[in-house]
């Protein structure tokens, strides 16, 4: 297979709106390509389509089976170390080996052990860029890609990613990159072309040639007159394109979503994988255990309250309050049980599941999953979709614990009776198979709610109020998840009664 990249008369569009018309590109080995253009142009669905991440209208996209990607925001996994981060595109190799191309490449860009060992949220921007090359290099790609590198980042730390960019293409023989990026004196540093990306003709034209580039004199004295000669090109030109806003969606629009999001989840499925043992207790410790206390509160609350309502009943119709506790432990282990706790969890847990993976996708670090050969579902979903299957029938069982023992607490303090039989009568009448299958309902309402969940985080591509919508798209989603699961369960035990 070819180890250079090509692009053959490729168009693209989204909408019904044209982005890319019939566009040729070659990158010729150890050559650095930098795109220039205005924003929404489509630069970065140019990168898209050479690193596999979509797919072309028209046209054909010719790539070298390895191409690694530098995302804009470097799209590092923020619940991993910086090494573990370098590590993770050579996760299937023997560990020595592992270890040597992580080294390598932090080496290169000038990482040091310090930085290794740190949270990517504890570095600088240009160590976070820094460090986002270092795990590209790591796969040793014939083709690198990087979407504005130094965006965000002071004068001194543009230098220092320009240096990395260099040292990344010479630490792999015959390495092509294609940059993207508004940085013009990033551009006159490591530019061997540069190409404009027409709005309006929707294709590449080439700006400086490498002839072009070589009339400036050495590379190291010509950087600010090829810099001057881009910044006056492009003053000449029209006002770059802003981004399209965002507005606000009809509800019919909004609703169709929430129907793509329930088909989503459950296609997401098949991409579930048993997860490692520490992502999984991580898990757990999210789902299950901080909400044990919540979902206790809750649950002693509610058997309060409904033994105030059961005990009011029964006293203005029968004056009789015995049949108190039997009713209470069948209402709450065999029905409101179950549905309370999904109805808690899809507030809690979907809301916090959805904010985390939207704003995760947001940044782009599910697609760099992809580029590493592995799924969101496989590494994200999976741990918290065991963790819930573990959790959710548990809190289910706490939840109804707790509720008996304010539903006590409510018969004997508030409604003057006596304990003498309240444990007998609770545990005689709450039988056995209808709370397992209370328990059942409680584990497929988690599943339910997790993967929904995750899937309207999924959606979110489009800024902080795209997270914000996942959100709420999440927690709506998951409440009628949950309410759809009794409903199902309780029609079919009518059914099989």
């Amino acid at each position: 297979m070819s180890q250079t990249a090509r692009l053959e008369q490729v168009s693209k569009g989204f909408g019904g709106r044209l982005i890319l018309d019939q566009v040729d590109l070659e990158l010729a080995p150890g050559e650095v390509v930098v795109v220039v253009g205005p924003s929404g142009g489509g630069k970065s669905v140019l990168l898209d389509l050479l690193l596999g991440l979509q797919a072309p209208d028209a046209g054909t996209v010719h790539r070298p089976p390895v191409v690694g990607m530098v995302f804009q925001d470097a799209a590092l996994f923020d619940d991993r170390t910086v090494a573990e981060n370098l590590g993770f595109p050579a996760r299937h190799l023997p560990a020595a080996e592992r270890d040597a191309r992580v080294q390598a490449a932090a080496t290169a860009v000038g990482l040091r052990p310090g930085h290794l060992a740190a949270r990517p949220q504890a570095l600088s921007g240009g160590l976070r860029k820094r460090a986002a090359i270092a795990r590209a290099l790591v796969q040793a790609p014939a083709v690198l890609l990087y979407d504005e590198p130094t965006a965000g980042l002071d004068a001194a730390s543009s230098i220092r990613v320009a240096q990395a960019i260099l040292a990344a293409r010479d630490a792999v023989p015959g390495q092509a990159a294609l940059v993207v990026t508004h940085d013009y004196p990033l551009a006159a540093r490591i530019a061997d072309r540069v190409l404009y990306l027409d709005p309006a003709e929707h294709r590449l034209v080439p700006l400086m040639t490498a002839d072009d580039l070589g009339r400036f004199g050495p590379r190291d004295e010509a950087v600010s007159a090829i810099r001057d000669h881009l910044e006056a090109w492009f003053a000449a030109e029209d006002p770059p394109a802003s981004e399209p806003g965002t507005q606000r969606r009809p509800i019919r629009a909004q609703l169709a979503d929430l129907l793509r999001n329930f088909r989503s989840a459950a296609g997401s499925l098949r991409r579930v994988r048993v997860p490692p043992l520490a992502p999984f207790l991580q898990r757990l410790w999210d789902v299950g255990v901080t909400s044990l206390p919540a979902v206790a509160v809750s649950g002693f609350v509610l058997g309060l309250v409904t033994s105030l309502q059961i005990g009011q009943a029964l006293g203005a119709a029968f004056d009789d309050l015995d049949p108190l506790p039997g009713m209470l432990g069948v209402v709450l282990c065999h029905h409101v049980g179950p549905l309370y706790t999904g109805l808690f969890l899809a507030g809690r847990v979907g809301a916090r599941v959805a904010s985390e993976v939207g704003i995760k996708t947001y940044l782009r670090q599910a697609d760099a999953l992809d580029t590493f050969g592995t799924s969101a579902e496989a590494v994200w979903l999976s741990p918290i979709l065991a963790a819930a299957l573990v959790a959710f029938p548990l809190l289910a069982l706490v939840l109804e614990a707790t509720g008996l023992l304010g539903g006590l607490v409510g018969y004997v303090v508030l409604l003057g009776q006596n304990t003498a039989g309240f444990e007998h009568t609770v545990l005689g009448d709450v039988e056995a198979q209808p709370l397992l299958v209370g328990l059942v309902r409680a584990l497929v309402c988690g599943v339910c709610i997790v993967t929904v969940a995750f899937n309207a985080g999924r959606g979110a591509r489009r800024g902080s109020d795209a997270v914000g919508r996942a959100t709420t798209r999440a927690v709506v989603a998951g409440l009628l998840a949950a309410i759809a699961v009794e409903l199902i369960f309780s029609m079919a035990g009518g059914l099989l009664r």
